[in-house]
């Protein structure tokens, strides 16, 4: 039974401890504090072994953090560390003492650890408030040794330890499957008669409830599709929200008759509804063939403990996986939405998060001898993911016709060229005419001569007009943009040189420097000011995703985002990091990046490659320095470059 406790109860000395959470490699650990602790990687010299928590995680700095008391109260700092630390979620700043409390989450980088304080009641000490509890008064009652057996004492400390296990346990819990675990290891604990236990799951109220876990005392884990379970007992629970307690279930005359009762040959049971704020999450059952009187009261009273906290958990589970649904949407629709801009590179963000993300699987499976131990979370690989869907978020603020630029010159520009070309003919024409009209008037040709005269005038102008064309066809070639480097065509500079009269008489030229400089661009279709724009999107994806107030977890997504044109050698942009300065994240994201950029479909500007070329191009980026070739020796043996 709960209850809501108003009155504050006091506290006295206390007394605290570290759990230091594992992580799928190393076990947890416990340390227990006492004036004054540093937290770090590496054990210190100067520091005696209770005064030092080594975390075994490399982003973890070898000083992270310290711990320090002062009177009743402990104070967490951060050293400067490279990461952060982080106190239920707050960033601290270093150099700021912020007071723990028992149960506060400490996060150094990655490394989860839990604060436990334990208190020994004291008139003279500060209140603190009791928020809710599980009523335990018919424990204290059994306590009395006169009334008590020593076994019986033993049995009530074992399931009062059990359940405060439970509630530091399920707080500390990150996802349902360890979540179910967790609460079938405590099952057995708080129950030793309990034979069996099942938890079922409603995903939504008013639909059928789904077995998610059946096991045995003995450690038997059942199919929990095929376990047998009681729809008698089950509709009973979640229909009425009531828990049930059974004792000698097949003479009770309110179930022993059920054929599924009978056919489990179940004799005591214990059924609680999972229920949060009127809301039906599940249930869970435990039960017994063997003892009819294997559960009492306070048993029950237990178990809708524990289920009450497992409701709390479940919920907070299915908040967080709303959130990261509506992330994962609002995510999806900016990218759609910034790739419209450019519909010729549409789905290029989404086609590199596959390759990243297939990659950095992949790592963990690798044995190349070059490559260190690379393992990734399943909060790892969702940041590379977001920092792959997002990489090129900072094209949002580069002028549509530079962001869709698919030859040397705008189309604008080159219709303008055109017309000019067209003016150019029509201004010779109109001079070579008037020339000749000026050369009758003063010489008074005959009929003759004009004729030879006029004839010799239309040649020249053909000869002149064949030029032109063959001056607009060398600036039509000259247009397309070359994928390697390339020397511009040497008429270009003849076109340069080129001028035609104008009515006025004075000479105007047929190019502009301007288009000059674009026609000569050896690589490419972008001038230098036009790439220096394309360039600034890198610095202002980061700019835009900082500002994004990020969840612990996916912190580094920016940072990742920010350096994925850089270059191993330092060549290249926005900050010309060099090795190590670059995450093996960023490098997973680079390498992505190029392949994608060299193999997606045919585009105005280039030819689709196929793999096995855009391959070998890249490592001769690899000799050249630029790509870390150890991780794309993964990436063609593990066929990630297939994965999108």
């Amino acid at each position: 039974m709960e209850r809501t406790m108003t009155s504050a109860e006091p506290v006295g000395a206390v007394m605290a401890y570290l759990e230091i959470l594992g992580d799928g490699t190393a076990p947890a650990a416990m340390f227990p504090l006492h004036d004054e602790a540093v937290i770090g990687r590496h054990q210190q010299d100067s520091l005696e072994a209770d005064k030092f928590a080594c975390v075994a995680d490399q982003t973890v700095s070898r000083r992270h953090a310290r711990i320090l008391r002062r009177g009743d109260t402990y104070f967490i700092e951060d050293l400067h560390s490279f990461n952060g630390t982080f106190v239920n979620g707050e960033p601290l700043s270093p150099g700021i003492w912020k007071a723990l409390r028992d149960g506060d989450e400490l996060y150094l980088s990655s490394a989860q650890i839990i604060f436990h304080s334990l208190v020994v009641p004291s008139r003279d000490s500060q209140p603190t408030i009791i928020t809710r509890a599980v009523d335990a008064t018919q424990y204290s009652a059994a306590l009395d040794t006169t009334t008590a057996g020593a076994a019986d004492l033993q049995l009530i400390l074992q399931k009062l330890h059990a359940m405060a296990q439970v509630s530091i346990a399920l707080g500390a819990v990150t996802d349902r499957a360890t979540l179910i675990e967790k609460i079938m290891n405590f099952i057995f604990d708080l129950f030793p008669l309990a034979e069996r236990a099942f938890i079922l799951l409603q995903d939504k109220e008013g639909e059928a409830p789904t077995p998610v876990a059946a096991r045995r005392r003995d450690g038997t884990v059942e199919d929990p599709g095929r376990a047998r379970l009681s729809h008698t007992i089950i509709e009973e629970v979640l229909n009425k929200k009531q828990a049930i307690l059974s004792v000698d279930t097949l003479a009770d005359r309110h179930f022993g008759m059920r054929d599924s009762v009978v056919a489990q040959a179940i004799r005591s049971v214990m059924c609680v509804p999972l229920v949060l704020e009127g809301e039906v999450l599940g249930m869970i059952q435990v039960d017994t063939s063997s003892d009819p009187y294997a559960f009492k009261g306070e048993d029950l009273e237990i178990l809708a403990g524990v289920c009450a906290e497992t409701a709390v958990a479940l919920k907070n589970f299915q908040l967080y996986s709303d959130i990261e649904h509506l992330l994962e949407g609002f995510v999806r629709a900016s990218v759609q939405a910034i790739e419209e801009r450019d519909p010729v590179t549409a789905g290029h963000s989404f086609r590199v998060a596959g390759y990243a993300e297939s990659l950095a699987k992949a790592l963990d499976r690798a044995d190349s001898p070059g490559l260190g131990p690379v393992t990734f979370t399943r909060d790892q690989l969702r940041e590379i993911r977001y920092a792959a869907l997002l990489h090129d978020f900072g094209k949002v603020g580069v002028r549509e016709h530079v962001l869709c630029k698919q030859k040397k010159l705008h189309h604008a520009d080159l219709l303008l060229l055109e017309q000019r070309f067209k003016y150019a003919r029509a201004c010779l024409e109109r001079h070579a005419y008037r020339q000749l009209a000026e050369s009758h008037a003063e010489r008074d040709f005959s009929i003759a001569a004009f004729r030879a005269e006029k004839e010799r005038v239309e040649q020249e102008l053909a000869a002149e007009f064949e030029r032109l064309d063959r001056f607009l066809a060398a600036i039509r070639n000259a247009n397309e943009p070359a994928i390697s480097w390339t020397e511009a065509p040497a008429e270009l500079k003849e076109v340069l040189g080129y001028a035609y009269p104008e009515p006025d008489g004075n000479p105007a030229p047929l190019l502009a420097e301007g288009m000059f400089s674009a026609l000569s661009i050896a690589k490419g279709c972008l001038t230098p000011e036009e790439r220096h724009q394309i360039e600034a999107h890198v610095v202002d994806s980061y700019s835009f995703l900082i500002l994004i107030p990020w969840t612990r977890d996916l912190a580094g997504v920016p940072a990742i985002a920010h350096g994925h044109h850089e270059k191993l050698d330092g060549s290249g942009y926005p900050m010309g990091l060099k090795g190590d300065q670059i995450c093996v994240q960023t490098r997973i994201l680079t390498i992505s990046d190029i392949y994608d950029a060299l193999t997606a479909s045919d585009r105005p500007y280039k030819k689709s490659m196929p793999p096995e070329l855009a391959l070998d191009l890249m490592a001769e980026e690899c000799r050249m320095g630029h790509l870390d070739s150890r991780l794309l020796q993964v990436f063609v043996e593990s066929r990630s470059w297939a994965a999108a």
